[in-house]
């Protein structure tokens, strides 16, 4: 999408020309904090890139983070829908007056420093927090990360009852391009190759244990081998699927919310 698309919020019509670039970040807000941390260092082998007391940031090889922030000490008291995931885009400024003006309010100010790495809680359309990063100067994907073999940030997904808002916000005002659309589940790429779906809630489409937010994917390199280490590992695993495009299994975390593992978005 360019310019010219249109987003919708409730009654709001907007032409936006804001542009989605790929999935960067995901922050979860708990009060299993230790038992959260140890499931991404030690569980899923993600090295830690910086910490402090209450807080934790484990990095991604492509240079994206994931951010585990204790609730008993955390400002961010609006994380409560889930997981938030951090979405790149290419006018950070201009995302933020389009957002705000589309409808999609913004929690708290912009964090960050300008001309850096700088962020923006929102509220989509289904009423979820999510955030818009500003990375301007982001660095090469560097090796797969731990027994997992974690390559990245590849996958947002949504169980919602607000499909058609979700559906329209994804294509019309992130500007993701439609790859798959039908009744009941639509699913587009970034630029970065990582994907976006929402599922009509409580469709054939859906997956009932979804009702923790928004579902973080982690692309790896291997699905099979990666599923083999979490259940030696001990991992509740709720639901797998397999084909010739590859395979996803979603997981629970010790913070109580879902996760996926995926080789479909990584493979040739």
């Amino acid at each position: 999408m360019g310019l010219g698309a249109t987003s919708v919020w409730g009654e709001i019509e907007t032409r936006s020309s804001m542009q989605a670039v790929g999935l960067v970040w995901v922050g979860t807000r708990t009060v299993e904090f230790d038992a959260t941390r140890h499931f991404f260092e030690a569980t899923l082998g993600l090295p830690v890139g910086n910490q402090r007391a209450h807080f934790v940031r484990l990095d991604l090889p492509d240079a994206g983070a994931v951010e585990v922030f204790d609730a008993r000490a955390d400002p961010y008291t609006h994380f409560t829908t889930g997981p938030v995931v951090g979405i790149q885009v290419s006018d950070f400024d201009r995302a933020r007056t389009e957002l705000s003006s589309s409808g999609y309010p913004l929690l708290g100010a912009a964090g960050g420093t300008p001309g850096g790495y700088r962020w923006q809680h929102f509220r989509g359309p289904d009423g979820v927090v999510l955030e818009i990063v500003d990375y301007p100067h982001r660095p090469s994907a560097g090796v797969p990360a731990g027994p997992l073999r974690i390559t990245r940030l590849a996958f947002l997904g949504i169980a919602t009852p607000e499909f058609e808002k979700t559906a329209r916000f994804y294509r019309d005002v992130l500007g993701a391009r439609t790859v798959d659309e039908k009744a009941n589940v639509i699913e587009c790429r970034l630029p970065d190759g990582s994907a976006v779906e929402a599922f009509r809630q409580g469709s054939d489409m859906d997956h009932p244990h979804l009702r923790t937010g928004p579902l973080p994917g982690f692309g790896v390199k291997d699905y099979r081998a990666a599923i083999g280490v979490l259940r030696e590992r001990g991992v509740p695993i709720l639901q797998t699927r397999e084909g010739k495009w590859g395979g996803w299994a979603h997981v629970r975390a010790p913070d109580g919310c879902v996760y996926e593992i995926t080789d479909r978005l990584d493979r040739p």
